[in-house]
């Protein structure tokens, strides 16, 4: 085999490896997710991003960023559903529990590099501004699928987040 042929196969076989042990970043972090391994792998191949962490560091700091990103579209959301339906429960939601998740997943990112336990800790506890909407919605009896399933999907997000910051060294 030239030596031309020989480079390209190594390089080749390089970017094989690099893409399979990037996959398995992500991929090990939903298999922690347990029942909820399926939807954590199609929530993170949403975000092409992710599945080209090279590292445990990078895969943290994107999945906070996504995470940050999905928590404030979906308050961004609640405060739009909150000008058509004044409910106690939605105006709730749409501050005091999604300022909860936002503030949560935005100090988990600030504390990524300096303090993983605390970065844990803030993924962890991000995910219950969207247990409180629920707590809220069903004590006023409001049952509205789509803050439902938006409440659902932060509760997933914060789980696969804890996850991923989890597997950091400790300082």
């Amino acid at each position: 085999m030239n030596p031309s042929k020989l480079s390209s196969l190594l390089f080749t076989l390089s970017l094989i490896f690099i893409s399979q042990a990037s996959c398995a970043l992500y991929e090990d972090v939903c298999k922690g997710a347990m029942e909820d391994s399926a939807r954590c792998l199609q929530v993170l191949k949403a975000e092409p991003r992710i599945a080209s962490a090279k590292n445990e560091m990078e895969l943290c700091k994107l999945v906070l960023e996504f995470a940050l990103k999905k928590g404030t579209e979906a308050q961004k959301y609640l405060k739009e559903m909150m000008k058509t339906n004044p409910a106690a429960a939605i105006k709730d939601c749409a501050t005091t529990h999604y300022d909860e998740v936002v503030e949560s997943f935005k100090s988990s990112l600030g504390e990524l590099k300096v303090d993983p336990i605390t970065a844990n800790y803030d993924a962890k506890v991000a995910g219950d501004g969207a247990v409180t909407c629920d707590t809220a919605l069903a004590r006023e009896k409001i049952n509205i699928p789509a803050i439902s399933a938006l409440n659902k999907e932060i509760k997933l997000i914060s789980k696969i987040a804890f996850l991923a910051t989890n597997k950091l060294p400790e300082p």
